[in-house]
């Protein structure tokens, strides 16, 4: 889904924007670097993907950088509220096809609480709350709004710019905090009932107070005018007083709402701070922490390998060919000798020629029937005038055509342990590697061949090109992953031969292997993670139908091992990635690297493409290999064990990620075209006559049960 999505995005945004996956508590969008990031959430439907996706495009084609979008006293909330109104909105009249993916995004978002919701009657939240709501849920939430509120309502709906958005969060702060001035004054000056109770009981005392004498008045009082006069003087010097009180009280407001360039501004329209008595958007803060709590955290995201980094670990044949060159003449050079090959190069290729023919025999055979159990034959369209006689007795009258099915277009990519465990069995592995390419050059199918192995040492300068060329998050660690192109069809037919006896040759000189194909230990994950690219560009330079990918190992893949990277990363031992759109759970634990190896083979091929392995053991291996596969059913094993005495080899279905095993223990039959010698004594008995025959003939046997089976695989 995420390479889906990954794509959607830029289609979206119009450029190519950077789509990363991550451990991040959110989603969001980078606007200055172009990143859209994407956090790996424990439950995520595809409306809720595309709503996620859609929401950061958004951003990313209408809103400025972070910085710009901070409004000068106004919260940062309200801004946020506010401008997803408008880029929503946007993106919506951009792309009506995500309309209903916003609806039922939504309509999840709010069954699941995120916006914290539950349990409350959303018309008793406040102002912010109910337009978040309103502008989010659309029509899933009746939200009331009154005649006073409606006018702000269709100001926030109906922003356009980031200025429009500006200007109506200036409304909105001074609106909002006049009102909350309002309603705190109104508090104020409300009484409650034990207040009102008091005043009520003084109001009774007084009246019950008698009338005072006239003894204590003073003169002044007996002159009526006198002190008219004076009551008239006190009024007029308390109003003047009062005028002064507020005019000083107005200026004194009007200094400390001066900023420091010295201009003049209101609260809520240009004020550093805004005002303490706003109302906090609960919605807002509900969904920033409950977005995180979605977030999964008991699992690691790892990046996989990008492409970049994929061609910085692989070498392609030109430039093997050239190592196993100059590496000769170094030998050559220093006096080095090698013992004479066994068998020579032209007698081996000349017994395996044998071998391979059965094999393109079996292929061709399965091809053959392949078409003709889908051929048609046609009961309908021109007469024939030769059947026109037998009209009473048979309906087959008209021309009958006979259509054959297309055949299918095959291709095959190998890849090759070059792990130091493989050094006994290198001989048996490099025999059945050459009469593969061979099979397919027989049949004229396009092929390559890849040994894997880990570089001895990374240069500073490979280091920083490979830094360059991965994630700068957490990602998966390919970095000593050395990917070596040994054959290709594409090779010219002086590269191919010089390609064949150099590896040929490499068999009786395994300790003096280049650098490059030296042993190391077995990078097999991170060679399958570099496979899809090979199957990518496989699948581009050759139209097949069905692709083979063959792996010849003697053993396990190494453990995962994580880099990290400058996002969040969490300690854990579970691992999860995406490769080819697919989500891979990954766990570093005893055990496991043979189920991660499945999972990731399974998520590089595809439904066209066919798994086999070939696995070369002695016979501790094999014993191993029966008791993890076939644990506690010793009627099964026994048949195994049979199996492997009779025909050499012991194959097995659908087992470790692969359509077809077939584990074979060293020195045993195979496909390299050895058979054992039919040599007997000229003073043998008949039973010494008898015996070695069945022996010979048992170990050409071995050579026919496993090309049939490979052949019928790869058909």
């Amino acid at each position: 889904m995420f390479s889906q999505k990954s794509v959607l995005a830029r289609l979206l945004a119009n450029e190519n924007i950077s789509v990363q996956q991550g451990n991040f508590e959110t989603a969001f969008f980078d606007v200055e670097n172009r990143v859209l990031g994407l956090p790996l959430w424990k439950e995520m439907s595809a409306d809720v993907y595309d709503l996620l996706v859609g929401h950061e495009v958004g951003h990313a084609l209408y809103t400025p950088s972070i910085e710009k979008i901070k409004v000068k006293g106004v919260p940062f909330s309200y801004v946020n509220v506010i401008e997803d109104i408008r880029i929503e909105k946007k993106v919506l009249n951009k792309y009506p096809g995500l309309v209903n993916n916003f609806k039922r995004g939504y309509k999840e978002l709010v069954d699941i609480d995120l916006f914290g919701t539950k349990d409350k009657d959303v018309n008793e939240m406040g102002f912010m709350d109910r337009l978040n709501i309103k502008a989010k849920g659309r029509d899933l939430v009746d939200i009331k709004f009154s005649e006073e509120e409606q006018p702000y309502v269709d100001m926030a709906m109906n922003v356009e710019t980031f200025e429009d958005v500006e200007n109506v969060c200036h409304e909105l702060v001074s609106w909002l905090g006049q009102k909350s001035e309002d309603q705190d004054q109104s508090e104020e000056n409300a009484m409650t009932s034990d207040q009102l109770q008091d005043l009520i009981d003084q109001l009774k005392d007084e009246d019950q107070t008698p009338p005072q004498s006239d003894e204590g008045q003073s003169d002044e009082d007996e002159n009526g005018e006198e002190s008219n006069d004076s009551s008239s003087n006190s009024e007029e010097g308390d109003e003047e007083g009062e005028e002064s009180s507020s005019d000083a009280k107005a200026t004194e407001t009007e200094d400390e709402l001066e900023d420091e360039d010295g201009e003049k501004s209101i609260a809520g329209k240009g004020a550093d701070n805004p005002p303490s008595d706003l109302p906090e958007v609960e919605t807002d803060k509900a969904q920033r922490e409950n977005m995180s709590d979605l977030v999964e955290t008991g699992s690691t995201f790892l990046q996989g390998m990008t492409r970049q980094a994929f061609e910085l670990l692989t070498a392609d044949y030109k430039t093997v060919l050239q190592s196993r060159i100059a590496h000769d003449i170094k030998l050559d050079g220093l006096g080095y000798e090698f013992m004479e090959p066994e068998v020579s190069y032209d007698t081996f290729m000349a017994e395996t020629k044998q071998v391979v023919n059965l094999m393109a025999k079996e292929f061709e055979m399965r091809k053959a029937a392949f078409r003709s159990a889908r051929a048609r034959t046609s009961t309908k369209g021109s007469l024939d005038v030769n059947k026109l006689h037998s009209y009473k007795y048979d309906d087959q009258l008209f021309k009958q055509v006979t259509t054959l099915a297309d055949g299918k277009n095959h291709g095959m990519i190998m890849l090759v342990d070059y792990s130091g465990s493989m050094y006994q069995r290198m001989p048996a592995v490099m025999r059945q590697t050459i009469a593969l390419v061979m099979f397919c050059k027989r049949v004229n199918i396009p092929f390559e061949v890849y040994g894997f192995t880990t570089r001895r040492a990374n240069t500073v300068e490979f280091t920083e090109k490979l830094k360059a060329a991965s994630s700068n998050l957490t990602r998966f660690e390919y970095d000593e992953l050395q990917l070596n192109q040994l054959f290709s069809n594409k090779m010219s037919k002086s590269d191919f031969n010089l390609g064949m006896r150099t590896f040929y040759d490499q068999m009786y000189k395994l300790r003096y292997l280049p650098s490059l194909e030296d042993f190391g230990s077995t990078p097999l994950n991170a060679a399958l993670l570099a496979t899809q690219y090979l199957i990518q560009d496989f699948m581009k330079s050759n139209p097949v139908h069905k692709l083979n990918l063959v792996t010849l190992t003697d053993g396990e893949s190494d453990r995962v091992y994580l880099k990290s990277g400058v996002d969040n990363s969490f300690a854990s031992r579970d691992y999860v990635m995406n490769i080819n759109g697919k989500k891979v759970d990954l766990h570093m634990g005893w055990g496991d690297s043979r189920k991660n190896t499945a999972k990731i083979l399974n998520a590089v091929t595809g439904p066209n493409v066919t798994t086999a392995n070939f696995f070369i053991c002695d016979r501790r291996d094999f014993k191993n290999e029966l008791y993890t596969i076939l644990p506690y059913k010793h009627s099964a094993q026994q048949v195994a064990r049979k199996e492997m005495t009779k025909n050499g080899v012991w194959v097995v279905e659908k087992e470790s990620g692969y359509d077809r095993r077939f584990i074979m223990v060293d020195k045993s039959s195979s496909m390299s075209g050895e058979t054992d010698d039919f040599e007997i004594e000229s003073t043998a008995t008949p039973a010494q006559i008898a015996r070695a025959f069945k022996k010979h003939s048992g170990s050409k046997k071995g050579n026919r049960v496993v090309t049939k089976k490979f052949a019928e695989l790869v058909a």
